[in-house]
């Protein structure tokens, strides 16, 4: 009987919950409602700042691509005229290049011209390149060496030397007379290698 009681009058905590319940739940729902608005949102934001980004973009593009066509013109004629300036450069290079030897040689001659005495006689000259070789006779060491010094002291000369020396005799030669080879070599700008070529050395007994 005092159960009865018990229960009839005492506190039923089972509404409370189940109202907790209801509150918990609307709670989450509207979590999950304002996370997925916020989303939204932010992709809206992201898409909106890429398009104004690439209308930024195309806009100035565009106002380049007008630009580099107002100077597409001047552009062009400043290509020509640096292609011709450098073309130019190149001949005017290239000549130079070819005449130097011919400048070295006609210097050359013009100093054997006013030698002061026979001692020497250049019976043979070649000219390659920058190198420059001689066969010549002198009467003897002294007066070679005065001459190839006299020779090295020329305007573009770097180099000269004196090889085969030896003492010949002919019918026109005195006995005493040396024949001798002087190699002259010249300054200027290193020449670029060219192909490798079977190379014939004549002998002095080859016609």
């Amino acid at each position: 009987m005092s159960a009865t009681r018990i229960k009839a009058g005492g506190f039923n905590l089972l509404p409370h919950r189940q109202r907790d319940a209801r509150l918990a739940r609307r709670r989450r729902y509207i979590e999950w409602t304002a996370a997925a608005l916020c989303g939204c949102f932010a992709v809206v934001m992201l898409v909106s700042w890429q398009a104004f980004e690439r209308t930024r973009i195309d806009r100035q593009r565009a106002e380049l691509d007008g630009k580099l066509a107002t100077l597409a013109s001047p552009l062009a004629e400043h290509a020509r005229l640096t292609g011709e300036a450098s073309n130019e450069r190149l001949q005017n290079e290239r000549a130079a290049t070819l005449s130097e030897p011919l400048v070295h040689l006609l210097d050359l001659l013009d100093a054997l011209s006013r030698e002061p005495s026979e001692a020497v006689v250049v019976k043979q000259l070649r000219q390659r390149g920058r190198d420059t070789e001689m066969l010549a006779v002198s009467t003897d060491h002294a007066a070679a060496s005065a001459w190839l010094n006299r020779l090295a002291a020329l305007r573009g000369v770097k180099d000269a030397s004196l090889s085969d020396l030896h003492r010949t005799a002919s019918a026109t030669e005195s006995s005493a007379a040396i024949e001798l080879t002087a190699n002259l070599k010249w300054d200027g700008p290193p020449e670029k290698p060219k192909a490798s070529a079977p190379v014939h050395q004549k002998t002095r007994g080859e016609k």
